[in-house]
């Protein structure tokens, strides 16, 4: 009985170190880059998040502007307007650069939310430049946003 017990157990065979450091290292090359992957998207997809509220921004900006020039144009025409400047929630004329200028991603004017959206409006004759900046989702980058609107009066 015991010669019949040791030739089961040399027909047994386990895995080796070796096979087992192997599927190691293929398991881990797969999650490596599943998380590479998962990691670009999310960044890709808080990007245009990012872009999309800059653009509403600017567009409120210039709907700020539009209002301003139909109801008192002398704050964007006047010999007392500023060159560069930007339109607060309360629909008033603030020079740029300044915190009222920074907006957040609720479109509050003075915010230290981040990100930050910072609006400059310049004005060349009747024809208007904004420039918007803020830091991208990493916080190395400087992400821009120009418009260009022209008024007619």
């Amino acid at each position: 009985m015991f010669i019949a017990s040791s030739r089961n157990h040399s027909k047994q065979r386990g895995d080796t170190i070796v096979e087992v450091l192997i599927a190691m290292a293929v398991v881990s090359l797969i999650l490596g880059g599943a998380y590479v992957t998962t990691n670009r998207s999310l960044l890709a997809t808080r990007s245009a998040q990012e872009r999309s509220i800059a653009l509403k921004l600017a567009e409120s900006q210039m709907e700020r502007l539009k209002s301003l020039v139909a109801t008192n144009p002398d704050q964007i025409f006047g010999a007392a307007a500023p060159s560069t400047f930007c339109i607060s929630n309360t629909n008033t004329v603030q020079t740029a650069p300044s915190a009222a200028c920074g907006f957040n991603a609720a479109g509050a004017g003075n915010s230290t939310t981040e990100p930050v959206f910072k609006i400059a409006i310049t004005k060349s004759g009747n024809q208007f430049n904004l420039n918007e900046t803020w830091f991208d989702v990493n916080g190395k980058i400087t992400d821009k946003l120009q418009m260009k609107y022209r008024i007619y009066q």
